[in-house]
């Protein structure tokens, strides 16, 4: 009898027990589930009134890679440069003409140099409107082209701050770093002997240069009889 009392005893605090935990987990509060890696929301982009600039097209301008990404406009308050993705290069040379009447919207922004430029939202001239759209995405990514070569530095390429940004290299422009122009100055000048490894930059879709060149991007300089790996 007594053994009998003690078993029920048992699974009455088996019971009560179990029931407990499960009271215990029913109320823990569930962590708040929070995003998966890689998939957070972009930050949003500053709040940016929109202008309208009109006025007459004085010429082009050209990035670093002597493509074209901008053009100066003549207007009421003066020259304005304005700025445009490089991939819109073809139809914006398609519509823009110098000396030309345009009409751009966009709004003002200050360049790393200090510099105001307008940002093109979308442009109108000769009746033709282009807008600001991404660059397509070709059916083939462009396949990267290995490039060696050597010569003579025949001229340093500034920017309009005066740093140099690149080097003539009889017809290629070699492309580096910016501390490797600054370690390498005093051997990176005209008339020096160098020699290259690289990648040579391709076309890209809709991108119209203004002066044609063999661009690589430097992997390894030899100059000075010293090897250097970038």
């Amino acid at each position: 009898m007594n053994s009998n009392v003690l078993n029920h005893g048992k699974k009455i605090v088996a019971v009560v027990f179990l029931m407990a935990a499960v009271g215990i987990n029913a109320q823990a509060p569930v962590p708040p589930k929070g995003p998966n890696p890689g998939m957070e929301k972009p930050k949003p982009g500053p709040l940016r009134e929109m202008t309208t600039l009109s006025g007459t097209v004085s010429k082009m301008s050209a990035n670093d890679d002597f493509v074209y990404d901008g053009f100066y406009l003549n207007g009421s308050g003066g020259p304005v440069l304005v700025k445009f993705p490089p991939h819109l290069g073809s139809q914006i040379t398609s519509v823009v003409r110098q000396g030309g009447q345009i009409s751009v919207k966009g709004f003002e922004e200050v360049a790393p140099n200090g510099e105001k430029t307008f940002r093109m939202k979308s442009a109108t001239a000769n009746g033709k409107t282009v807008e600001e759209t991404p660059p397509a995405v070709p059916p083939t990514p462009p396949q990267e082209t290995s490039a060696t070569g050597s010569g003579t530095i025949t001229e340093l390429q500034k920017n309009k701050e005066g740093h140099t940004v690149g080097i003539f290299v009889d017809d290629t422009l070699l492309k580096m770093p910016p501390h490797v122009f600054e370690k390498l100055g005093t051997s990176l000048v005209k008339g020096a002997k160098i020699s290259f490894t690289g990648v040579k930059k391709p076309e890209n879709s809709g991108e119209v240069a203004e002066r044609k060149f063999n661009i690589v991007r430097a992997g390894t300089i030899s100059i000075d009889g010293k090897e250097y790996s970038l």
